[in-house]
């Protein structure tokens, strides 16, 4: 695939992102970063386990109980509706994972819907603080549980510039994966998918990223199949890693030594210059990637011409024009 082309997300989210009215009280909680700019890019698959059960407006729930045993109540009524939530989550889950999913984003705060920090109260129905226990809402708790290689991340956390970038950057990944394994699978294709994600998977993880360098090395036609299968599992912890600028800057740092025998003392200085200045948080990454850009199209290298890692993800998203999007 040419670094200017990007397969199409499949996106499980929380349908009052979309800016479906099927909140508590009627209303909708749309996103600017779903709507306006992951929705070019991607295909959603909605669901609202709250709306189904009780319909909107509705009556609010809560998680009461212990962490071993987890009921939902509707507090004004005192309604349980465990049940209920708990049918919609065993049947909608896995028609959502039977998509081939490459993430989700879910709507913080919700006791069905929350990635984390979701007040569990006692059955008395008090909540003291950090005595008592927090979770994922019920929902996107199964839907870890089925698959924990998912990128899963909430509305409210993909504020962050970091946080953003990682989850973009995860699941545009997984979406190539997934295109791979739905293409002829050759021992040629299975050698370049790994060659072209060197710098990107290096800029993740290194360890991982050599685990998966060894595994590719010793297959063969005839242990094809059983490699894929431990390298996926490997590329999932791998992507489960957020990016750290200092192996951003090893992997700069590799990519820049393909041209330095080409470059003046002036042009050195500039490209270190530069680079410690995005490790400094002075300078956005793509300043650093603009300047090997340069290079590239200069000097030539058909070998990093292929690498994923200066265009993960569509440029118009604009994620490494953030000096936030790294730490």
């Amino acid at each position: 695939m040419p670094l200017n082309e990007f397969p199409r997300l499949k996106i499980a989210v929380s349908d009052c992102l979309r800016g479906t009215h099927c909140r508590y009280n009627g209303g909708h909680a749309q996103d600017d970063f779903i709507n306006k700019d992951l929705a070019k890019y991607a295909d959603f698959f909605p669901f609202c386990p709250e709306a189904a059960v009780l319909g909107t407006p509705r009556e609010t729930i809560r998680l009461v109980g212990t962490l071993e045993n987890i009921r939902v109540f509707a507090p004004k009524s005192g309604t349980d509706v465990t049940m209920g939530i708990l049918d919609y989550t065993e049947k909608t889950v896995p028609k959502l994972l039977a998509q081939n999913l490459d993430g989700a984003v879910v709507k913080s705060g919700s006791p069905s819907c929350g990635l984390e920090r979701i007040k569990v109260y006692n059955p008395s129905g008090q909540w003291h603080a950090f005595k008592d226990p927090m979770m994922a809402g019920v929902f996107t708790a199964k839907l870890k549980a089925m698959a924990p290689h998912l990128a899963v991340e909430e509305e409210g956390r993909l504020h962050d510039a970091w946080l953003r970038e990682n989850f973009v950057i995860q699941a545009f990944t997984s979406a190539r994966w997934r295109e791979f394994l739905q293409g002829d699978l050759t021992l040629a294709s299975f050698q370049a998918f790994h060659r072209d994600h060197k710098y990107l998977f290096m800029s993740k993880h290194v360890e991982i990223y050599r685990e998966m360098g060894a595994l590719v090395a010793t297959t063969r036609q005839s242990n094809l199949r059983e490699s894929v299968v431990g390298y996926q599992g490997k590329l999932f912890d791998l992507l489960a890693y957020r990016s750290k600028r200092g192996n951003v800057k090893m992997v700069l740092d590799h990519i820049y030594g393909y041209f330095k025998g080409f470059l003046s003392s002036d042009e050195k200085a500039h490209y270190h210059e530069s680079v410690q200045e995005f490790v400094n948080g002075i300078v956005p990454l793509i300043a650093i990637i603009k300047v090997l850009e340069q290079y590239l199209n200069a000097y030539g290298s058909d070998y990093l011409a292929t690498q994923v890692f200066f265009k993960p993800y569509p440029a118009d998203l604009g994620l490494r024009s953030k000096i936030a999007a790294y730490r």
